[in-house]
């Protein structure tokens, strides 16, 4: 298992960042590679609810199933990420360092499913680590200037 930590200040309150980062028609400006989302189960932004996320990867494409197990607006949204090779356990979360600023931060515990996939992650952290800095970095553009 690999376990991954990142956080964010944005200047902008909570709940203006929490919009952005909550709105479906903004991630492919902010999360690599993401294509669409479906909902395949349940109610959006719900508990228990389910949507097939496709995201491009090096000219591939990635089918990962998102199940949503806490969501408490404006303040966290966690998930778990499932793939045929790989299972991701994630929690972010907002939180008001100011009157006009938040910081968000997220946890995941990454879990390989295959002995290729467990190799690939010792030596994928660091990269890992840069990718989610860098869509932190846009998802911060984005807040801050809507």
């Amino acid at each position: 298992m690999a376990t991954l930590d990142v956080s964010i200040d944005v200047d902008k309150p909570i709940d203006e960042a929490w919009k952005v980062f909550m709105d479906e028609s903004k991630m492919p400006e902010w999360l690599t590679g993401f294509q669409s989302m479906e909902l395949i189960e349940g109610e959006p932004q719900t508990v228990g609810s389910k949507h097939r996320m496709v995201f491009e990867e090096r000219g591939k494409e990635m089918i990962f199933i998102e199940t949503v197990n806490a969501i408490e607006p404006p303040n966290e949204f966690s998930f778990t990420l499932d793939h045929e090779s790989m299972a991701s356990d994630m929690k972010m979360t907002l939180e008001s360092i100011g009157e006009d600023k938040t910081r968000i931060s997220s946890h995941t515990d990454m879990q390989a499913k295959t002995l290729m996939w467990k190799i690939m992650m010792l030596f994928m952290k660091g990269s890992m680590r840069k990718r989610q800095n860098q869509q932190f970095e846009k998802l911060k553009g984005l807040i801050e200037s809507s």
